[in-house]
């Protein structure tokens, strides 16, 4: 049976926005300081967004562009300010831990102080553990303005499956891994997921005439905290406002 029978409906609506797009955030990331937060779910019991509306901005003429709309898990949102952690090396110990004679490869990431990862160091050479008590003592050399890693160990070069958080550039592993700790790194490298794209048309400045407005459905229920991203592809001089439409449990 499931956890929960209660059918979800949102309290109140949530509208949030608007916020104007102009300039060019050109990435895929949703990391550039150019895209911009315009839903924030509740902090404590999460929210609804139902679609995103873009209405054209009167400033100027706009000519054809593509938005990007991102979902952020609530970690910080813009490219890390971190420097790139280095190569973790491994001591292998048999006693300590429950790790299995096999061998290990680690990656590493660095978070700053805003949640914001980096990307991933260059991979380990193996570690090797012997018997069926061992441990591994992982060092790498500390990263500029890191609050803390991620490290990524996995008993394949390139396929790290499990992760262990620290707050030193040091780490003891004795076991295998922590339940609810297995993902791989590829879906860490950032707190946002590119979700989709919407074409914005060619629209030209009128006092006679209404200017194109869209609606981008999204009807998806956001756990607490987390966000809702847009960003241009490239520069526009009329901009479009953006509006974003929802409810909250």
């Amino acid at each position: 049976m499931a956890a929960n029978n209660n059918p979800i409906f949102s309290k109140v609506g949530d509208i949030q926005g608007t916020v104007f797009l102009n300039t060019a955030a050109a990435d895929y990331t949703g990391q550039n300081i150019n895209n911009q937060v315009v839903f924030v779910s509740d902090l404590t019991n999460g929210g609804f967004i139902q679609r995103l509306r873009f209405k054209s901005g009167s400033a100027a003429n706009t000519d054809a562009k593509v938005v990007r709309i991102y979902i952020n898990d609530g970690g910080g949102a813009l490219a890390s300010v971190a420097s790139t952690a280095q190569q973790p090396s491994g001591t292998p110990s048999s006693s300590g831990g429950t790790l299995l004679a096999g061998t290990y490869f680690a990656k590493v990431q660095a978070v700053d102080q805003y949640g914001s990862p980096t990307s991933l160091s260059t991979e380990s050479a193996s570690v090797t553990t012997t018997g069926s008590t061992g441990s591994i003592s992982w060092t790498w050399t500390a990263s500029t303005s890191a609050a803390s890693y991620v490290l990524w160990v996995g008993s394949l070069t390139g396929a790290q499956q499990t992760y262990f958080i620290t707050s030193n550039n040091t780490f003891n592993q004795t076991v295998p891994y922590i339940s609810g700790q297995l993902a791989s790194p590829n879906n860490n490298l950032s707190n946002n997921v590119l979700y989709g794209e919407l074409s914005l048309p060619i629209t030209t400045l009128s006092t006679t005439a209404s200017t194109t407005e869209l609606d981008y459905p999204l009807n998806i229920a956001l756990p607490p905290g987390y966000r809702i991203l847009v960003g241009l592809g490239a520069f526009t001089a009329g901009g479009w406002y953006c509006s974003a439409i929802g409810g909250k449990y």
